[in-house]
């Protein structure tokens, strides 16, 4: 049976022998077919004519018939002509990275393993990925076997090639249903007499068995048709429903089928002389308790009843002597089982124990989370051998029994070192666990536990692969395969330290490298086969073993993976475990493998909604900012430092940045803000940077070939600690593309080198004609709006997705700088916006006559707007961030960024103007709320449309530009209306500077009463405001206030004062008027309004007051200064005939006197307390007596109309004290040998009595005129503090003038203590008083007798003091009052 037959052009095939020649038993099969060769042909001009057939694939056939009937099978070359290189390489997708040698993309790789796909995969797999299959992977012969339903595929899964030589076997037994149980396949190591490999395959449900001596021959079956004497071809002793559930590779004694009962066969493919041959017998005891035969018991196999035993896994390890093997199964719940095979079937049961409740416990102990699971939910999944033999720098590393893995145990020993896999399940998730054991003739001992605890999900009940335990040589890496996923965990012990001591005694494990590598959820995704590669040695393995055909250097697992191929997990490096610092899952490492391995689409790896990091968001956000940074960099080893395409290379870090932030917002933690804006300014130089190289590379096209661009220059001219130096001996030559693989990070310094690299290129005459600074500052520009352009187009577009607020920029609490608002951005800016500025008034571009030179020119015209802009948004970014720094020093820089920012916005969009780019400048305005600088761009327009309007000719074009002209107005409505008074107020401003204060009252596109309000708020404005009021709002009641308002605070000329004053009582007067009459006659005026109207006429009637006693002062000097040429000359004379009684000594007084006379020569109105200096200071002798009759009445009077509360009563106490010192009181009170006239002659003659008498005199017609003070109440009086006149002095300045007013206070004091100062003012005071009482009620008298014929006579008293009075008169006092009348 299956004899092989030729194709056509297929290649010759031909049976392969045994080791032994074999004779012919008769001479029907006396003549052999010649031994099989595949030809081969050399390469030629027709090898690749046809990159696209199909590779070189054998295929055997066979009728689906049993082996008692077969038919001869032939091979067929399923192909295209042949070739001895059937290579078709896969192009490399995007962003896959081929492995160095092998062809293998990697998927994913860190510090501790890499996981790739290899390239070969048979076509035919290839193509029909969704039926199921499963196989298993051979790295001792270096191939892998996949079977479906009907066919087994061998192919060499690490050749280089994507489509491999691939010998595709049709099963002779294919399933009878697509439900059934695949069938179970294993490679048989090759014979002698061949160099590859046999294939045997068992049907499970119906136990046929296939063996190919040799995959390249393909033939051995029909050899065995031929030599079939006493083989089976086929299980015998099933029972009904059995079937086989594993295929156990135990060569070279043979094989160990595990059946669904529990049962264990051993199954031989050769013949104790090396020939095929097929047999099958049961092991005896073990696992399934009704074994009772080699094969097996009749009845029961009648009956179809058998003890169920669920076998989790059986195993084959190396015995004591060459050809033995030791068969170690256990089941799912813990019972395990050992058997000694010898060639040929002989076994026998070295152990039998359940382990389960050992188990249970030795888990729980360790793995506290354990449990909270039941011990009914505890499985065993998988068991393998711990290695032997190992090197000692492995031993020591690993926490398995040292002992047990030396050599000593290699040999001669029975005992078993296994490794189990364990779990404990509940509904939601399910606790791994692989546990040490070791099986011996005394019992089963059980050591370390190592739970995973990366991975809780359950095993799937569909899972085409159970969970498989692989444990490769040295034995310090597990690999633990799921059908979708792949823990790897470190075997290693951990380091000695008093820590792990203690974690040991407390039954913790401490913490060491596990990691888990999750595929896909896809339903035709999944692990359908594994196997290991262990480091390569120089012998072939025990047995005389060939080993496989490539080296390998370090532990691995490789899978078959449904839909996708095959795909190895290698350890990195497996000598760093046994350092004292191993391999560490790190976050940054987790974030590497997601960002640079998670952007391809067609990695069936997944990384992202799996499981969680363990890992705190400190830890992540930490990591995510130095991968950032390392992108940006390109310092990590997943980014080429040799881009052939440096866009390429950009776009692709763009999109590992992107993947970074996607990932950052699926996982399920709180990344402070902080990171998030580290990380968002990070991928905004990046997007600029790709748009900087994009214009790089448009600056190159439109300039002569090796002339260097502006981003060249700047790369040129930065210096060398702010990038990094090239390697010229390594071939680094060049700085831009160097650059900008490197230093992307430092944008901030290459954006602030736009307008530097201009500074030195002009200034140092490094070009020679204005024609290239134009080009060069045209790139500039353009590149400087362009960039900041794109990165806020950035931020703006993909805050939310970075949760932050592209509003505004954070400060404070560790919030980065903004990088395109450092200072040096900042000052750089403005200093090129202003080079443009200068440069286009000096070369404008109407007067250009190259069409290229005024082309660049417009543009850089053009771009000034935007220019600006982001100049003005530069500085809020700035502001922002720097006035809510807790630094002092930064929050000082912030208010002066925050009043720059107002300033520039006025300064530099003003200036747009200039260059004819109104409109442009008027939407900055509006946009950066700069409304000083919209008011003047607009009134300044319009009046420029005017004034070219007047001057147009002809008459058609003058009517059109005034047309325009009166449509800005509109819109300057408009703006009205939008921006209120805003926009309105600084409007009127500039209208009322450029055109006078008619152009604001007649503007006609006011609808909001703006111009009434503009000037109602501008007290400068109030002599207009209150012409508005009158003629356009009809307000006389605001007009009266703004024109007391005016009077009061803001005149400064005295006779502007008094007539603002005047016309204000004038209009109070007519409001009031008005008020109180309405239509029909009726008194309607409230009692209030009528109380506001007398209080303000009472003001202004005491300002007047104030007034006409400065009138009358000046009037009293007039005469002096007539004979003055200037104002010196007149304030030298007033102050040569008035200033005599103040001391020499008393020089502040004397400024002072001096200071206020000069501003009542210029008709200044005068602060009260400074006429009242001048009333009491000035020598006002008899001759001035018919205009002032006494200074200090009228002092005092200036006191109770000018001043109020303690100023006026801290004044009234200055007047008296000045009127006090006028005499000397020591004099007075010297009354020795002197008569009563004389006395009161001489007390009549003082100051003191003359002020007495003008005041009583005044409150004759003034009850509540009541100033009196005596001396003693004076004292004190402005000697420790002045008065606020004097507060704006320096202090020395202050201290001469109150050394002056102690003089002052010292005089008189001298006389209150010395001549009785009080006594006398209280007698000159109650004379006074007589005298103005007696003097009035005489003319009153007088009057009535003349008026009623009464002609008494008057009273001697009477007499007497009216004498004194007329006496004091006539003796030149300063008296007055009503004699003087």
């Amino acid at each position: 049976m299956f004899s092989p037959t030729l194709q056509e052009n297929g290649p010759a095939k031909g049976t392969r022998s045994s080791r032994r020649r074999q004779r012919p038993l008769s001479a029907e099969n006396s003549v052999q077919q010649p031994k099989a060769k595949r030809q081969r042909v050399p390469l030629s001009e027709t090898t690749f004519a046809n990159p696209d057939a199909a590779p070189e694939t054998f295929e055997v056939k066979s009728d689906q018939i049993d082996l008692l009937g077969a038919k001869s099978d032939g091979i067929e070359n399923v192909g295209v002509p042949r070739r001895e290189l059937s290579v078709r390489f896969k192009k490399p997708k995007a962003g896959e990275r081929p492995n160095k040698g092998d062809g293998s993309v990697v998927l994913t790789q860190n510090n501790a393993y890499t996981v790739s796909k290899l390239p070969a995969l048979p076509d035919r797999l290839r193509a029909d990925a969704q039926n199921r299959q499963q196989g298993a992977i051979y790295s001792s012969s270096g191939y892998a076997l996949s079977l479906t339903h009907t066919h087994a595929f061998v192919w060499p899964y690490a050749s280089t090639a994507s489509s491999p030589e691939t010998f595709v076997f049709t099963l002779p037994y294919p399933s009878k249903h697509l439900s059934d149980p695949l069938p179970l396949g294993s490679l048989v190591p090759p014979s002698a007499a061949s160099d590859e490999p046999g294939l045997v395959v068992v049907m499970p449900v119906s136990g046929k068995i296939a063996y190919w001596e040799s995959i390249a021959s393909a033939a051995t079956l029909d050899f065995i048709r031929q030599q079939r004497n006493g083989v089976e071809d086929a299980i015998s002793g099933m029972f009904s429903g059995e079937h086989v559930v594993q295929i156990v590779n135990a060569e070279t004694s043979g094989f160990i089928l595990v059946l669904s009962s529990g049962r264990l066969a051993y199954m031989s493919v050769r013949d104790t002389h090396g020939r095929p041959g097929i047999s099958v017998q049961f092991l005896r005891n073990g696992l399934s308790s009704n074994l009772g035969a080699f094969f097996g018991n009749i009845r029961n196999a009648f009956t179809g009843s058998s003890s169920r035993t669920d076998i989790a896994a059986a195993r084959a390890g190396h015995g004591s002597n060459v050809g033995e093997r030791v068969i170690v199964a256990v089941t799912t719940k813990g019972r395990l089982s050992s058997w000694k095979i010898h060639r040929g079937g002989q076994h026998e049961l070295l152990a039998d124990t359940d382990i389960r409740d050992k188990l249970i416990d030795a888990v729980r102990n360790v793995d506290r989370k354990s449990q909270e699971f039941t011990p009914d939910s505890f499985q065993v999944l998988d068991l393998t051998f711990i290695p032997r033999g190992l090197e000692s720098k492995y031993i020591y590393a690993s926490r398995f029994r040292k002992d047990l893995m030396s050599e000593a145990h290699t040999v001669g020993s029975e005992m078993q070192h296994c490794l189990l896999l364990v779990s404990h399940t509940d509904r939601r998730q399910t606790r791994y666990a692989v546990v040490e054991v070791l099986i011996c003739a005394d019992g089963i001992g059980i050591f370390s536990v190592r739970p995973l605890t990366s991975y809780t999900t359950p095993v799937r009940p569909g899972a085409a692969e159970k969970p498989r335990l692989h444990l490769p040589r040295p034995g310090l890496i597990a690999f633990v395969v799921f059908d979708r996923a792949v823990v790897v965990a470190s075997m290693g012990s951990p380091p000695d330290s008093p820590e792990v001591q203690l974690l040991d005694e407390a039954h913790i494990l401490p913490a060491s490298f596990e990691d888990v590598i999750d595929f896909r959820d896809e339903d035709s995704l999944q692990v359908v086969g594994s196997g290991i590669e262990e480091p390569t040695s120089n012998d072939q393995g025990q047995d005389g073993q060939r080993t496989h055909r490539f080296r390998i250097k370090n532990p691995a697992v490789v899978l078959l993976l449904q839909g996708v191929g095959t795909v190895r997990v290698a350890v990195t490096d497996v000598d760093r475990f046994t350092t004292s610092t191993p391999p560490q899952i790190t976050a940054k490492s987790k974030l590497e493998q997601a960002v640079f391995f998670g952007v391809k689409g067609d990695n069936p790896l997944v990384f992202r909604g799996k499981r969680q990091l363990p890992f705190s968001a400190q830890d992540i956000g930490n990591a995510a900012i130095g991968l950032s940074n390392e992108i940006l960099s390109s310092k990590t080893p997943f980014i080429s430092n040799i881009p052939a395409s440096l866009e390429n290379n950009l776009r692709l870090r763009i999109s590992y940045l992107d993947g970074l932030i996607a990932y950052l917002s699926e996982l399920d933690v709180e990344i402070d803000a902080v990171t998030r804006w580290k990380l968002l300014y990070n991928a905004e130089k990046l997007a600029v940077a790709r748009w900087v190289w994009q214009k790089h590379e448009q600056f190159l096209e439109e300039r002569p070939q090796g002339e260097r661009t502006v981003v060249s220059q700047i790369v040129a001219w930065i210096h060398e600690t702010n990038k990094t130096d090239l390697n010229m001996a390594a071939g680094e030559v060049d700085p831009v593309r160097h650059w900008f693989i490197h230093d992307v990070w430092r944008f901030d310094i290459f954006l602030a080198w736009t307008y530097q690299i201009i500074k030195i290129i002009y200034t140092k005459k490094v070009v020679g004609t204005d024609d290239e600074i134009t080009r060069l500052a045209w790139e500039a520009a353009t590149l400087k709006n362009g960039a900041l352009f794109e990165a806020r187009q950035f931020r703006l577009m993909r805050a939310r997705e970075y949760g932050v607020d592209s509003t505004k920029i954070p400060g404070g609490n560790g919030f980065p700088e903004p990088w395109m608002a450092t200072h040096l951005i900042i000052h750089n800016h403005k200093r090129l916006i202003e080079f443009c500025f200068k440069w286009l008034e000096s070369h404008p571009p109407a007067q250009e006559s190259n069409q290229t030179i005024k082309t660049l020119l417009e543009s850089i015209r053009a771009l000034l707007p935007a220019l600006i802009s982001q100049h003005l948004q530069s500085l809020a970014d700035q502001g922002s961030w720097a006035s809510e720094s807790e630094i002092p020093e930064i929050q000082a820089r912030g208010k002066l960024y925050i009043q720059a920012y107002q300033e520039e916005v006025y300064d530099k969009v003003s200036r747009l103007k200039d260059f004819d780019l109104w409109e442009e400048a008027i939407q900055l305005a509006k946009e950066y709320k700069g409304f000083e600088a919209l008011a003047e761009i607009v009134v300044q327009q319009i009046l420029f449309m005017e004034q070219k309007a007047a001057s147009a000719v002809p008459q058609s074009v003058a009517d059109d530009i005034q047309f325009h002209a009166e449509e800005k107005k509109k819109r300057m409505g408009r703006l009205f209306d939008e921006y209120e008074e805003k926009f309105a107020f600084r409007a009127y401003e500039v209208l009322l500077e450029s055109s006078g204060v008619q152009a604001v009252l007649d503007f006609p596109y006011d609808r909001h009463g703006y111009a009434t309000r503009f000037l109602r708020t501008k007290p400068e404005l109030a002599k207009i405001s209150w012409i508005n009021d009158v003629q356009r709002e009809k307000d006389l009641d605001h007009a009266a206030e703004t024109l007391l308002n005016l009077g009061l605070s803001r005149e400064q000329q005295v006779w502007n004062k008094k007539i603002e004053l005047s016309l204000g009582k004038l209009a109070f007067l007519a409001e009031e008027a008005e008020q109180s009459v309405n239509g029909d006659g009726a008194r309607s005026a409230t009692s209030d309004v009528l109380a506001k109207t007398n209080i303000n006429l009472e003001k202004i009637e005491h300002e007047l007051e104030l007034i006409k006693i400065q009138d009358n002062l000046y009037s009293t000097i007039l005469p002096i200064i007539r004979d003055g040429v200037d104002e010196s000359a007149e304030l030298e004379l007033v102050l040569k005939e008035h200033a005599v009684l103040i001391p020499k000594r008393q020089k502040a007084l004397y400024q002072i006197f001096e200071d206020g006379m000069s501003r009542l020569l210029k008709h200044e109105a005068l602060h009260p307390a400074t006429l009242i200096d001048l009333l009491t200071l000035a020598d006002l002798g008899e001759k001035y007596e018919d205009a002032i009759a006494d200074p200090f009445c009228l002092a005092l009077k200036v006191a109770k109309y000018g001043l109020k509360g303690e100023e006026r009563a801290k004044a009234v106490r200055l007047i008296w004290r000045r009127c006090f010192v006028r005499d000397d009181w020591k004099v007075v009170n010297q009354t020795k040998n002197k008569g009563d006239d004389a006395q009161l002659e001489l007390l009549g003659n003082t100051a003191t009595y003359h002020t007495l008498f003008a005041v009583y005199e005044q409150r004759l017609s003034d009850e509540k005129f009541n100033p009196f003070v005596k001396p003693s109440e004076c004292l004190g009086v402005y000697t420790e503090e002045l008065d606020r006149r004097f507060s704006a002095l320096d202090d020395a300045a202050q201290k001469k003038i109150l050394e002056n007013m102690k003089w002052e206070d010292d005089e008189l004091r001298t006389y209150i203590e010395k001549a009785r100062a009080d006594a006398w003012y209280l007698t000159t005071k109650e004379y006074a008083k007589k005298t103005v009482t007696v003097a009035f009620s005489e003319l009153t008298a007088a009057g009535k007798s003349h008026v009623n014929g009464n002609g008494s006579a008057v009273s001697e008293d009477a007499a007497r003091l009216k004498r004194f009075a007329e006496a004091a008169k006539d003796s030149g006092s300063n008296g007055g009052g009503l004699f003087g009348v």
